[in-house]
């Protein structure tokens, strides 16, 4: 039977871009550490999904300052966003990344993933919510363009092949412009650590 480190090592390398050894250093370093920030540590893991939640429309998780305000995130309350353009992303890390450079003012939606391209199956993210989404807002007369801003990997080109056959019966019957980020994100790079230059490039060049 594992022990306690292993057991906690094991749940740490569960975690996105972790691996044996990282989630290791984890376990040893909490080792380190008072009980009081082991309690503060667990209280704050605990509260997370009673104090966060999920957006209706964009599906980003947020916390709202105002109680009322539960299902929709402050972007999507927000009546000075350009309702025209929205920009598909795979995590909410990319679209913070976006947000903190202020370089767009449309609208969101989060896919929650990339699809990994040995398991081409569209319950690794959100197709039918975005169909949902963008047929509701192409209903609406608003929506001109929806930009696929989604990391140049392998498993980001599959999702963006994805996501391009589920909207076409919509496209073709809309006409609306649905592009991509162009040049100034190299290949094999994620939109999450992309810098405030390179954004601005791919999102002006977009295609």
């Amino acid at each position: 039977m594992s022990n306690n480190i292993d057991k906690l090592a094991e749940y740490f390398s569960k975690f996105p871009g972790i691996g044996p050894r990282q989630s290791k250093r984890f376990v040893y370093f909490l080792l380190t550490r008072d009980n009081q920030y082991l309690k503060e540590l667990s209280e704050n893991i605990l509260s997370l999904k009673k104090s966060v939640n999920i957006c209706e429309i964009c599906f980003c998780y947020f916390q709202s300052k105002n109680p009322t305000a539960k299902t929709q995130c402050d972007i999507c309350r927000d009546t000075t966003r350009d309702d025209s353009v929205f920009m598909i992303v795979g995590k909410d890390a990319d679209m913070e990344n976006i947000e903190k450079n202020n370089i767009y003012n449309g609208r969101y939606f989060i896919l929650g993933g990339y699809l990994p391209i040995l398991k081409n199956s569209a319950s690794w993210v959100r197709s039918k919510e975005l169909f949902k989404l963008i047929e509701r807002e192409l209903e609406k007369g608003t929506l001109k363009e929806i930009i696929l801003a989604l990391s140049l990997n392998p498993e980001g080109e599959n999702t963006i092949y994805h996501i391009q056959q589920i909207l076409k019966p919509l496209q073709e019957k809309y006409s609306f412009k649905m592009s991509t980020l162009g040049k100034g994100l190299s290949t094999g790079s994620e939109l999450e650590y992309s810098d405030d230059d390179t954004l601005k490039n791919a999102l002006k060049n977009r295609s």
